[in-house]
């Protein structure tokens, strides 16, 4: 039985999709770098779209709140589809300041699992940029500390985070 072209290609676009669904995670672990040494600037708050996702007539949104000087939180807007409904998922974030590098602790409501992303700001244009820290990391760190030297020691190395950058602007950028 042959298979059609549009078969082979359905076909195709899973398997990338599982690939990428399986190879997408950040490094991840069960301490922040430390909570929060950072203060949250109010340039962060706002509802922020991937750069990536602009042309989407409905993007996945990122509304960020200031908690305390040094917390903010993050609600995720997924827009459903015709299959799908709406979906938010809520993050808590500080700021820790890694010998003169930015870092973002992020870590969904519910979860004691943190994720870890180099954060810098670009004022001129208005522009966030977070980078992931590598999930090739295999350590695992039971203080802050610890991990912190890790970072520290290690951030200037070329595995240290993955090969992309989630660059984001202003919801009404886009407008």
């Amino acid at each position: 039985m042959k298979t059609s072209l549009f078969q082979k290609a359905v076909g195709s676009i899973a398997l990338f999709g599982i690939v990428i669904l399986l190879s997408g995670c950040p490094f991840s672990g069960s301490v922040p770098i430390d909570n929060g040494t950072v203060p949250i600037p109010d340039k962060l708050l706002g509802t922020w779209v991937k750069v990536s996702d602009t042309t989407e007539t409905d993007p996945t949104t990122f509304s960020v709140t200031l908690k305390d000087k040094y917390h903010a939180s993050v609600s995720k807007f997924e827009p459903g589809t015709e299959d799908t409904d709406d979906h938010l998922t809520y993050y808590d974030i500080t700021l820790s300041d890694v010998d003169g590098d930015v870092f973002m602790n992020v870590q969904e409501a519910g979860s004691t699992s943190y994720y870890y992303y180099k954060y810098s700001y670009d004022a001129n244009i208005d522009q966030l940029n977070l980078y992931e820290v590598s999930d090739y990391i295999k350590e695992t760190f039971d203080t802050s500390k610890s991990l912190k030297g890790f970072i520290a020691k290690n951030k200037s190395l070329s595995f240290f985070f993955t090969n992309s950058t989630d660059t984001y602007i202003r919801k009404n950028q886009q407008d």
